[in-house]
């Protein structure tokens, strides 16, 4: 009977860890999440988070938990907004612990932490202009890489945008993407970045990002990748996770040798 108990209260005392172990697994890692922030959301959120073509991050948000809200609305996104889903739950690229380190970093700048991302530098591709396109596909490629290969991937393969690799079919394609990129596309994630209508970018920029869609994008294989951030090391939680399951395990299988004793 005592040695029943012991065993109960054992595994009581297990799954208590495991619980622990889960909680900081998911706490989330700012220095990571600068990495992942860099690669994701400096494009529209700036490199301070003091907004581009997306919110203000840096502001102090008060009567709620920040790194809970981010981490909400990081993962599911706002419905008709510019805010996308970024969440693998939701079709998005970020995992859960991904999701829980960005928010952690992002939490920080509302308290003042000093910004440690920085906006991507590429260098321009080599590219003969098409016939009859107005813009530079090279500069175009540049402005592409800072601004549009995060949600529409390098090579314009999608990622949480639209493929744009596809036959343009049934309009006017400069006509259609210029209008595009200008103004946005209401409801949708796609938001204006016409400096006319609030966002980043010159005219010329989108003559030339516009340029390069049209004549590039899909024979165009030197535009790096977005990378993905490299895992790092197991952390506390994660670790104190796994042993516990372990020894979940290792506790299961004695109980039943007792029982069967």
């Amino acid at each position: 009977m005592i040695k029943k108990l012991t065993l109960s209260i054992s595994l009581v005392i297990v799954l208590c860890l495991i619980g622990v172990g889960l909680v900081f697994a998911q706490s989330g890692d700012p220095k990571r999440g600068a990495q992942i922030y860099a690669q994701n959301c400096v494009v529209c959120h700036g490199p301070e988070g003091k907004g581009r073509v997306g919110a203000n991050l840096s502001v102090t948000f008060g009567g709620i938990n920040p790194k809970a809200f981010f981490e909400q609305v990081i993962a599911n996104g706002v419905t008709s907004s510019p805010m996308p889903a970024w969440s693998q739950e939701k079709g998005g690229p970020l995992s859960k612990q991904d999701v829980a380190d960005v928010a952690a970093y992002v939490a920080g700048l509302t308290g003042g932490t000093e910004p440690i991302a920085s906006a991507p530098t590429v260098a321009p591709v080599p590219i003969t202009p098409a016939a009859g396109v107005v813009g530079d596909p090279s500069a175009g490629s540049v402005v592409f890489a800072q601004n549009c290969a995060v949600c529409h991937g390098a090579k314009g393969e999608g990622r949480i945008g639209a493929t744009l690799q596809k036959t343009w079919s049934g309009i006017i394609p400069a006509a259609y993407i210029r209008s595009t990129v200008e103004k946005g596309v209401a409801g949708s994630p796609m938001p204006a970045w016409l400096n006319l209508y609030g966002g980043p970018l010159t005219a010329k920029n989108i003559d030339d990002v516009s340029a390069y869609i049209l004549t590039a994008l899909k024979a165009n294989s030197a535009v790096t990748p977005t990378p993905t951030p490299a895992a790092g090391p197991i952390g506390f939680g994660t670790g104190m996770a796994i042993l516990a399951l372990v020894v979940v395990l290792l506790g299961a299988v004695a109980y039943g040798y007792y029982r069967r004793a």
